[in-house]
């Protein structure tokens, strides 16, 4: 426990006084903010990187970045293992990956059912977790792309499906998102030197600022279509999607047919000239 933590008196998150259980979601939501901050300054910082065309360091940063992330899920599984008694881990349990992670969720929602009958909290999840699963299906390689439509930056409706006949990436991103606004100036390459070829590209941003989108749209010059419900995490098409994290990406074919997941770097520009530079 990070009794430093503990004794702040007006932390930025949810903070609860009472009881030992209490005590528990303190330690995991401060675990959470401080992973939140630390991964956004150095997303920052990979941003300021790729700026100034440093891609050692811009790549050094996005490993520190994916470990800050994976980082979290190792904390909050320890944190699980050091307080077996409570029926609080249902909320620890919120921090882990529904896919990745889903033999230990399903078995510790299994020993808490038992332990808490009254725990209708491990049924929610358990719903939640099957939910999870299917998205994973209807998302993966080879599923048609979930169809959706959601506003542009005018305000106009735009539909996925209109796009039918091209290959289409679509990007879910965000303008606080330093690993995102790092990977821009690639995905802007491909975007330049494929579209004339057939690429069309869809971004899809987790902003909850309408000037902040736009901006970052206008500084890393973003040519293609952008949309947003300006919901943050709770966009409709993320949750749709399922989408965890950002960057996050689909590339689909002129079919509606994903073909490729979270492709970013060398991996996208190789990916693209398979398809375009036959």
């Amino acid at each position: 426990m990070d009794t430093a933590a503990m004794k702040i008196k007006n932390p930025p998150y949810v903070f609860i006084e009472g009881s030992k259980e209490n005590d528990l979601i303190n330690e995991v939501n401060f675990m959470s903010y401080r992973n939140y901050q630390n991964m956004i300054e150095v997303g920052q910082l990979q941003y300021k990187a790729s700026l100034a065309k440093d891609t050692a360091l811009e790549r050094a940063l996005g490993e520190q970045y994916n470990w800050l992330f994976n980082d979290m899920g190792e904390r909050i599984k320890l944190l699980m293992k050091m307080n077996q008694h409570t029926p609080v881990l249902m909320y620890a349990l919120d921090y882990l990956h529904p896919i990745k992670d889903k033999t230990l969720i399903l078995a510790e929602i299994s020993r808490l059912s038992k332990a808490y009958p009254w725990l209708a909290e491990a049924k929610q999840k358990k719903e939640d977790m099957v939910r999870a699963e299917a998205i994973a299906k209807k998302t993966g390689i080879g599923a048609t792309a979930i169809d959706f439509t959601q506003n542009n930056t005018a305000g106009k409706p735009v539909k996925l499906s209109d796009y039918r006949g091209k290959y289409v990436l679509l990007d879910f991103w965000a303008s606080w998102c330093g690993p995102c606004r790092a990977e821009n100036p690639n995905v802007l390459d491909n975007y330049e030197k494929y579209h004339s070829k057939g690429l069309e590209i869809l971004g899809v941003s987790l902003d909850d600022k309408k000037d902040a989108w736009l901006k970052a749209i206008k500084d890393d010059g973003l040519e293609w279509a952008h949309v947003s419900d300006l919901k943050g995490w709770k966009n409709e098409v993320a949750k749709e999607y399922n989408i965890r994290a950002v960057p996050s990406n689909f590339l689909i074919d002129k079919e509606g047919k994903i073909v490729a997941v979270d492709l970013r770097g060398e991996e996208l520009t190789q990916k693209l000239a398979e398809i375009f530079d036959k």
